[in-house]
């Protein structure tokens, strides 16, 4: 599957999580630098495609599934993954 540009930052923003941690849409536009409406739709499609996964909880928290992650890590995507390995900032670290 072919990732747009909005989809590969908001699963490399997912995949700096640990396994039990989430994020917001609204932590997920400001670590991937995208607005409000675009990251919903990247995090929607990344999630249709069973790439990402949505919490039962209100505000719903997203995580990277392990066919996100095999995908982000190909070389294509690698770009989107931060240099440094830093962790996430302001993750709430909810479980589904």
């Amino acid at each position: 599957m072919a990732l747009t540009e909005p989809q590969a930052k908001v699963l490399a923003a997912l995949a700096i999580l640990e396994p039990a941690q989430v994020l917001t849409v609204r932590e997920l536009c400001g670590l991937a630098g995208r607005a409000e409406a675009a990251t919903r739709a990247a995090v929607q499609g990344l999630a249709d495609s069973g790439l990402a996964q949505g919490s039962r909880t209100v505000p719903v928290g997203w995580r990277i599934t392990d066919r996100g992650r095999s995908l982000i890590n190909a070389r294509p995507y690698r770009e989107f993954l931060p240099r440094n390995g830093a962790a996430a900032e302001g993750t709430n670290g909810a479980s589904q």
